[in-house]
């Protein structure tokens, strides 16, 4: 009996010992796997790659949390707020980061915190939080060290949100040092994008001059892909100095350069509002015209994807819980299926116990196994019981997400009504400012802008757009009009008739000549 309990037991020692084994393996193996899986995302995103549809980062991500393999949790938070952000789940992707530099700086891989440091800033800035994003975008300049180029590219973004929010002298203090370091570590792109930013900080100064020398510097660095922006830019300072021979000359380059490149729907909107305001500085409406039809259609296009990812970015939100349910219905199955495997080896423990063991200990862990099996079932029951809880919940938010994509499609179609009607008033008091005597431009503005209670109030906004400064000087130099007076005084920019003033001002002819005389006699008072 001892000889044959000493192998019982020796062949227990060894199941364990290869359980032990086989599942190092497979630890390994699983590791190997992930690591491939966050390269390849690294790779893809380098290379300017679509990574939005590579959710299996996440389950990298997950796995190496668990594991508390930091060292690789960290890439692969990175990366997984990389693919969030490629799906436009900001916050998703702003919490991702936060855990890469946060894993990271833990253990000491300065890359990856930099990198989530620099992304943070981005999805800062585009948010409109250029303040906050400085300070992430100077951390990010810290961690990358000696890396001069990278370094260079940081405190290029610092010195970009300092133009933003009107701080120039901080701005020149950062782009110098970017330049320097750019220069260094010969980085031609970074040097190109910094002298950029010269240039729009010298256009906003009215320093047009030393934007010119800076946007000259610009253009020999720049890849074929920049080059339409840089000539773009050209163009504007000379059309900002009425040089005409520059400006068709670089007009002329940049056109060029857009047919050789796929621009983005942003670029070519800029383009067109360029040409827009070229054409009617040489007097062209008609091409002016045809212009801004363009530029309205690409707008309306951007407004339209604009709207169309609000939508998505709602149904993606509830995707991503429904994900999330499938997610837990899969852990509860592992559960289940690591409670039946431990049941199995409880259960070869008792066989083994049996044959060294009496009836009466056979009886207590028979005992202890029903015990077990009868709180299996209650937490089953449990499970379930949460499972139709949370089906019950997934329903009613897809009741709440069809609600609000009928709004959000309300909301686009008066967003878009709205921009057509004021893209409509421009354009009239535009035409209206060099032809003051077009009648079917003012019919035209009749029609879009003297509706509903507050037209004046829209006519007044319109005209400061147009001739800004006029009503605030009117308001300072005459301070006794009265609003009669005030209103045919905007109004004598155009060439209308007696009755089209009464018209307008809902009035008779003969208040019409009363208000003219008054308003006469008190400009003469105030000479």
């Amino acid at each position: 009996m001892n000889c044959e309990s000493v192998k019982i037991k020796t062949g227990f020692l060894f199941l364990l010992a290869a359980l032990s084994l086989l599942a190092a393996c497979n630890t390994r193996s699983k590791t190997e796997r992930m690591q491939a899986v966050v390269a390849e995302v690294r790779a893809k995103y380098k290379a300017y790659e679509d990574i939005s549809n590579d959710d299996q980062i996440f389950e990298a991500y997950d796995y190496f949390v668990r594991q508390k393999d930091y060292g690789n949790a960290a890439p692969a938070a990175l990366y997984s707020g990389c693919v969030r952000q490629a799906k436009k789940e900001y916050e998703a992707a702003m919490n991702c980061y936060k855990k890469a530099d946060e894993y990271g700086r833990q253990v000491g891989d300065s890359v990856s915190a930099a990198f989530a440091q620099y992304y943070i800033g981005d999805l800062l800035n585009n948010s409109g939080h250029e303040d906050e994003a400085i300070g992430n975008y100077k951390a990010a300049a810290e961690l990358w060290g000696d890396s001069l180029s990278r370094k260079a590219k940081c405190l290029n973004a610092v010195a970009m949100m300092n133009i933003v929010i009107d701080e120039y002298d901080s701005a020149f203090v950062y782009l110098e040092q970017a330049l320097n370091l750019a220069q260094t570590a010969g980085d031609k792109v970074t040097e190109a994008s910094v002298w950029n930013n010269y240039s729009v900080a010298y256009q906003l100064l009215d320093e047009n001059d030393a934007a010119l020398d800076c946007l000259r510097k610009t253009l020999p660095l720049v890849d074929e892909k920049r080059r339409p922006i840089a000539l773009l830019n050209l163009a504007k300072v000379y059309l900002a100095l009425d040089e005409r021979d520059s400006l068709e000359y670089y007009k002329t380059r940049m056109l060029s350069a857009i047919e050789e490149v796929e621009c983005r729907p942003e670029t070519q909107a800029a383009v067109y509002g360029f040409l827009i305001k070229d054409a009617l500085a040489v007097g062209d409406y008609e091409k002016a015209y045809q212009f801004e039809k363009q530029h309205e259609k690409v707008a309306l296009d951007l407004l339209s994807d604009q709207t169309q990812s609000s939508v998505l970015e709602i149904q993606k939100k509830y995707d991503f819980e429904a994900q999330a349910n499938r997610h837990n219905r899969q852990m509860l199955s592992r559960q289940r299926l690591i409670i039946v495997l431990t049941i199995v080896l409880i259960a070869a423990l008792v066989l083994v116990t049996v044959l060294i063991l009496n009836a009466l200990k056979k009886k207590r862990i028979e005992a202890e196994i029903n015990a077990n099996l009868l709180e299996l079932k209650k937490r089953n029951a449990q499970q379930q019981q949460a499972h139709y809880e949370m089906q019950a919940q997934y329903d009613e938010l897809q009741k709440q997400n069809a609600q609000q994509s009928e709004l959000q499609a309300e909301f686009g179609d008066k967003l878009k009504d709205e921009y057509l009607q004021k893209c409509n008033i421009i354009r009239c008091f535009e035409v209206l400012s060099r032809d003051r005597s077009n009648p079917m431009a003012f019919k035209d503005l009749e029609k879009s802008l003297f509706e509903g209670e507050d037209h004046w109030a829209g006519f007044e906004a319109a005209f400061e757009g147009v001739h800004p400064g006029f009503i605030s000087f009117v308001h300072k130099q005459y301070p006794d009009l009265t609003e009669l007076e005030f209103r045919y005084c905007l109004l004598s920019h155009f060439k209308l008739s007696r009755q089209e003033y009464a018209d307008v001002l809902d009035c008779s002819v003969y208040n019409v000549d009363k208000v003219r005389a008054s308003l006469n006699n008190k400009m003469k008072e105030n000479e």
